[in-house]
């Protein structure tokens, strides 16, 4: 994969994080309603840090799908890897190796975000 493109996705990634992290008034407000309700609340709606996950999971769907796959690479969800790591999937043509393997490369990212 070309360089531009991978940076690009871990920046939008990061970006994502950070929107995640970023403690706001609805962070606040959902807070007190969590402790008002002895957080009851959390049953009947999503934390903005829900929310963000799960524009992150659609994300990364996306990059996949346009990106990524036609390379013959997936990304993974950082977020099933303990939002460590991206782990981008290698997978060989099955007619040419003989076999279905696919192996895996590991990019720390040093932080709590994607990159």
């Amino acid at each position: 994969i070309e360089r531009q493109l991978f940076e690009e996705t871990v920046k939008t990634l990061n970006g994502f994080y950070a929107e995640a992290e970023k403690i706001g008034g609805s962070s606040y407000l959902e807070g007190c309603l969590a402790c008002a309700t002895a957080y009851f609340i959390f049953l009947c709606m999503e934390t903005h840090y829900e929310k963000v996950l799960k524009k992150i999971s659609k994300y990364i769907q996306e990059q996949n799908e346009k990106i990524y796959a036609p390379r013959g690479l997936l990304l993974t969800d950082p977020l099933e890897r303990g939002m460590r790591v991206i782990e981008i999937s290698i997978y060989e043509d099955r007619c040419s190796s003989g076999s279905s393997s696919s192996g895996s490369s590991s990019s720390s990212n040093g932080g709590g975000g994607a990159g």
